[in-house]
């Protein structure tokens, strides 16, 4: 099992990607998430999704942010720094019991293109989910050679993107803040679809450019 490093190269990153990080909710709302679930912010970055939930009164005992360097400013919320390689083994260490209780909701925003979806993820995916829980993710469409400029609460952002093969190289830059290159693999739905539904039952909503993945285990059994 892969995992293609989420790269960070500037210490604004949440202003770089004001854009991206903007409306955390959205996945939420789409699980039908309440406060008092037990929600793991997979791949979470500096934490939006996990924000959103102690924003909409959730417990932060009920909230676990997984990412490769996590870094969410609100310390209450449980962080673990790992990767899918070494999930429920070097990244937990001694506490690995403690993060293995199931959760109702799994939540992976704008990092699904970095995983790679075999099946040995996809048993790891059901296996922290408890027999009601969902997996609700996003991805993209296939994104075309595109170079432009932006205002975003008041600051302008360029933005290039540049599609070979099934890799896709994206530039974010803005004067006042920085630039960032991340490299991910673009994910077509009817490569994904197939392996998804190997394990879970998929609906996918189509909404513009972006497709958002709703998926419960098959096996209801606890």
């Amino acid at each position: 099992m892969s995992f293609d490093r989420l790269r960070c190269t500037t210490l604004d990153y949440d202003r770089l990607y004001a854009r991206w990080l903007d409306r955390p909710g959205n996945l939420l709302d789409i699980a039908g998430y309440e406060p008092g679930q037990r929600l793991l912010d997979l791949c979470g970055g500096t934490g939006a999704v996990s924000l959103e939930a102690l924003r909409r009164g959730a417990d932060p005992s009920t909230i676990t942010l997984l990412d490769l360097n996590p870094r969410c400013p609100d310390t209450r919320i449980e962080q673990v720094a790992g990767d899918v390689d070494r999930l429920g083994e070097t990244a937990f260490g001694e506490r690995q019991p403690q993060y293995l209780r199931r959760y109702d909701i799994i939540v992976i925003r704008q990092a699904a293109a970095y995983l790679e979806w075999n099946i040995y993820m996809l048993l790891w995916l059901e296996a922290l989910l408890r027999p009601t829980g969902k997996l609700v993710f996003n991805t993209f469409a296939k994104p075309r050679w595109s170079l432009k400029t932006y205002l975003f609460k008041g600051v302008r952002y360029y933005e290039g993107s540049a599609y070979c093969g099934m890799t896709v190289w994206h530039v974010q830059a803005a004067p006042s803040i920085g630039v960032d290159v991340t490299r991910f693999h673009h994910i077509p739905k009817e490569d994904l679809l197939p392996k998804l539904e190997r394990v879970f039952n998929v609906t996918v909503i189509e909404d513009g450019k972006s497709l958002r993945w709703v998926c419960t285990p098959k096996k209801r059994s606890s």
